[in-house]
């Protein structure tokens, strides 16, 4: 999908990505030194998230166009599955940073809140191994790769 002649997914996930990685890292820094990491690190895990919305739209139609029974079809397939189980995680995460704002020196919870956004975070790195692997290993999205 292209708009102008540029790869819109390739031009959109960048924003999630990078706002998802921070927002994550910092609200894990702000669980042990409270201050402005967790205001930050909140607002770009929700701008994250919101950003995640396009960059997933633009990458389903992408993936549509690509042959069915191909090996990118496959590795697209684990790259949604990786990016399906990120979002999920990174939304629990906020979602209980925001109920717990004042209530989070408790250590249960902030183990809680630490795992999920942990585990946001190893699954947004793997998802965007794979799909680094697609356009750099197999030229998805690249010329008439696609």
């Amino acid at each position: 999908m292209t708009l102008f002649d540029i790869p819109l997914h390739a031009s959109l996930v960048h924003f999630p990505i990078v706002l998802l990685s921070l927002g994550g890292m910092t609200l894990l820094i702000s669980l042990w030194r409270p201050g402005w990491w967790g205001d930050w690190g909140f607002a770009s895990l929700l701008a994250g998230l919101v950003f995640t919305v396009p960059a997933v739209v633009s990458g389903l139609i992408d993936k549509s166009l690509l042959p069915i029974d191909s090996a990118a079809n496959r590795l697209a397939d684990l790259h949604t599955t990786g990016m399906v189980l990120m979002w999920p995680l990174f939304g629990a995460a906020a979602f209980l940073r925001y109920i717990w704002r004042d209530k989070l020196a408790a250590a249960d919870k902030k183990a809680r809140v630490a795992l999920l956004l942990i585990l946001g975070l190893i699954f947004l790195i793997w998802a965007g191994h794979l799909g680094a692997r697609l356009v750099y290993e197999m030229g998805v999205g690249v010329g008439d790769a696609l």
